[in-house]
């Protein structure tokens, strides 16, 4: 994608305002559910930040994309859950309290993790399978000032101005959600005709790295026993990633137009597949607890 205005300035502080607009609706409590739900915040983080990046190096492995095709995919698969996913939970009335936890952790450890899966994908996807030198500790320190550093802000704006915070909570949410779409949308526009171009070496990747991952997340919850609400909550988590951090990365730290293409499209094609799962799969579960009071009720009477 072009470098402008949006991308080099506009992208960013986005990023930060939404960073912080999230650290301001956390407080400790939303950690303590760590301890109080073990099961299902665990499940969530083994799909998040060790199965959905093994999906995103599979399926560059499996897929005859470049080198910056492979490594964006990668790049996407290690960013975090962001504010849409949290959107989509609340929307279809999902467990609110463990999509905002699950992206509040994935989010606090971006900036470890991020850097050093794309430490992997440029080893495994340099061309001529020779590897770049990566700047591992100047990435991780870019990656905390777009992400933990704004959230850790957010929370401290919290304590000191609780009223402020709850105040504004709602509408923070709504201007996240409705401002990563306009800007996603401004690039893709900005960049129609190199997307048409490049578009279906990728596309199919990127839509097979989203529905897997969807799948592994509720499939993997379901196997452990937990609940129908709380595996499509772990499932959107799982499938829905944070793409405007992966596009800010791609533009500002890797200074990479190419590798930002991938994450622009998905943020559009996530919500789509997002919303869908989450309706379908909670309408599903809520059926299936009317059937189990109808069975009931038969041998209660």
């Amino acid at each position: 994608m072009e470098s402008s205005v949006l991308s080099e300035v506009v992208l960013p502080l986005a990023i930060v305002i939404i960073m912080i607009a999230m650290g301001m609706s956390l407080t400790v409590t939303d950690f303590k559910r760590v301890l109080s739900q073990p099961k299902a915040v665990g499940v969530g983080l083994l799909c998040q930040l060790i199965l959905l990046p093994i999906i995103g190096i599979l399926v560059a492995l499996i897929f005859p994309l470049e080198a910056v095709f492979a490594i964006s995919i990668v790049l996407l698969a290690a960013s975090p859950g962001g504010t849409t996913s949290n959107l989509v939970s609340h929307a279809a009335e999902l467990d609110r309290a463990l999509s905002v936890t699950l992206t509040a952790i994935s989010n606090l450890l971006s900036w470890l993790s991020i850097p050093l899966l794309l430490t992997v994908a440029f080893r495994l996807f340099s061309d001529g399978g020779e590897a770049i030198d990566f700047p591992v500790g100047a990435v991780m320190l870019q990656v905390a000032a777009l992400t933990l550093v704004p959230v850790l802000i957010g929370m401290g704006i919290r304590a000191w101005r609780l009223q402020f915070a709850e105040r504004t909570k709602n509408a923070s949410k709504i201007f996240s959600g409705v401002f990563l779409l306009l800007v996603i949308i401004g690039l893709v526009i900005q960049n129609w005709e190199q997307i048409l171009i490049d578009g279906p070496r990728f596309a199919l990747a990127f839509v097979v790295l989203n529905i897997v991952a969807l799948a592994v997340g509720y499939l993997v919850a379901k196997a452990f026993g937990i609940g129908q609400t709380q595996s499509t909550t772990i499932g959107i988590e799982t499938g829905l990633q944070n793409s405007t951090l992966s596009i800010t990365i791609a533009l500002t730290i890797l200074a990479n137009n190419e590798m930002a293409i991938i994450p622009g499209l998905y943020g559009i094609w996530m919500l789509a597949t997002g919303f869908a799962f989450a309706f379908y799969f909670n309408r599903s579960g809520v059926a299936d607890q009317i059937e189990d009071i109808e069975d009931i009720a038969p041998a209660a009477g």
